[in-house]
């Protein structure tokens, strides 16, 4: 049977390291096949070996000097000090190792900064993105770039267009992919000139199946896949989403039990209810990949408790089952 390697970061994250091992537990009883590499200090084992017993005792351990802070500049994070840290190593690991994936909930700049100087990007590829599934109506869809570079180029945008795609067709290889730029309008003469500039690159781009502009407010609701834009929109859209989704379903939780009424007819219904959480709960969509660079680094929500850190190893195993390092090079090299 084969092993799938994942490299942890113990210490990143809001609610680590007990949201990491509580994930760890979770993905590890469906997935026998994995084999954790848990990143991090002397004194957090002591704290969690009995607790966690099952994966300690199941996993390498790798003692690292120092953590990284969520308030960390990324050049203070590759200073000499800081890179035995727990996500420096966790990171590190990869450069060898084709065949592991690593992920952590930490600093994203710090995260972004060790894959990049690690790693190195895939060939032909200026800059790493950050791309993650959102939930919507048809089918999830892929966003790109969710905060790794708030500048861009219309060269960079082109190169997240085209990983974006592989990265969809890998994960859902029967479907033919369409791409669209994210823009204030879907006239042709709308946005700025940027806009203006990918737009054309995009219309000639053979390795791609692109569709034109696409609104923010369609994003739940449209036919596309894969929808692109520069990381300080990106991460905008990202945040924006996230935070209606908790005000819905906050704002139903509160009406569904303000009288007995109410908290009996959400017994009645307590299933439908669920199933309208499940399809909106960001937890269910933790996980955004750095694509661009020469391995799998996957950034999981700073605020993720186990359940959405359980679902975004499953989604690095899956990136590990699909081989899509791979497939992403191949098709950037074309």
């Amino acid at each position: 049977m084969n092993k799938f390697v994942i490299n942890l970061d113990l210490h990143g994250g809001d609610f680590a390291p007990k949201s990491v091992l509580e994930g760890a537990s979770i993905a590890l009883s469906k997935n026998p096949t994995i084999h954790f590499k848990l990143h991090s200090t002397k004194e957090l084992q002591k704290q969690y070996l009995k607790k966690f017993s099952n994966i300690f005792q199941n996993s390498d351990w790798i003692v690292s000097d120092n953590i990284i802070s969520p308030d960390m500049k990324p050049s203070e994070a590759l200073k000499k000090d800081n890179r035995k840290s727990s996500m420096s190593n966790a990171i590190l690991d990869l450069k060898n190792n084709d065949n592991e994936i690593t992920i952590s909930a930490g600093n994203t700049g710090a995260m972004l900064a060790y894959a990049t100087v690690y790693l190195r990007t895939i060939e032909n590829i200026s800059r790493p993105a950050i791309a993650s599934l959102f939930p919507s109506k048809n089918h999830p869809v892929c966003f790109l770039d969710l905060g790794a570079n708030s500048e861009c180029t219309a060269e960079n945008l082109l190169d997240f267009a085209i990983m974006g795609s592989t990265y969809y067709q890998v994960l859902y290889p029967d479907t033919e992919c369409k791409v669209a730029l994210l823009n204030i309008g879907s006239e042709e003469m709308k946005g700025n000139n940027l806009i203006q500039l990918t737009h054309d690159l995009l219309k000639n781009e053979r390795r791609i199946n692109y569709q034109g502009f696409v609104e923010a407010n369609e994003i739940t609701d449209t036919t596309n896949h894969v929808i692109v834009t520069d990381g300080f929109s990106g991460n905008i859209a990202l945040k924006t989403a996230e935070g209606v989704s908790k005000f819905i379903t906050d704002s139903l939780k509160k009406s569904l039990t303000s009288s007995l009424y109410s908290k009996a007819l959400s017994f009645l219904l307590k299933n439908r209810f669920q199933d309208f959480k499940n399809s909106i709960d960001p937890r269910n969509f933790n996980g955004g990949i750095f694509i661009g660079v020469n391995g799998i680094v996957i950034k999981s929500h700073g605020n993720a408790d186990g359940h959405a850190f359980a679902n975004a190893i499953e989604f690095g195993l899956k990136c590990l089952k699909s081989n899509l390092l791979k497939k992403i090079k191949l098709n950037v090299s074309r």
